[in-house]
């Protein structure tokens, strides 16, 4: 199956939100979940495996942090999607959910990344925090 089947088979209220994510599109989660396995893969012990509470924890962060972005740029962009034929369908320029549906929707989406940011170390936390300035 598909990422593309995942989300229609999704329950209809909730798809719009999964479009919203990107869900459909999983390139963009690949392009930042990959440098995490392999960096992951390349701190771990000479013979071992990696750490898999870790690749779960960088997996579940991709994913929200990836849809995360896609939803404040959609906020940000509605007025230009609805004009670009490429875009128009998107669901904020759709009008399938509104712009506070969207903002309540973001900020879940930061509190469970915060939530798995916060299951790693102090270092990481403050590298993690850092990054926002970026």
């Amino acid at each position: 199956f598909s990422a593309a089947e995942l989300v229609r088979a999704a329950p209809g209220p909730v798809q719009p939100y999964l479009r919203l994510m990107r869900l459909h599109q999983p390139a963009g989660t690949w392009l930042l979940y990959l440098p995490c396995t392999w960096s992951i893969g390349l701190a771990a012990e000479p013979g071992c495996l990696p750490d898999w509470h870790m690749l779960g924890l960088f997996g579940v962060g991709a994913v929200l942090m990836r849809g995360a972005g896609c939803t404040i740029n959609d906020m940000w962009d509605r007025d230009y999607d609805r004009k670009v034929t490429r875009t128009a369908s998107r669901p904020l320029a759709a009008g399938d959910i509104s712009t506070f549906q969207a903002f309540v929707f973001l900020g879940g989406q930061l509190s469970l990344a915060l939530c798995v940011l916060l299951c790693l170390n102090y270092y990481s936390i403050g590298l993690g925090a850092a990054s926002l300035s970026l």
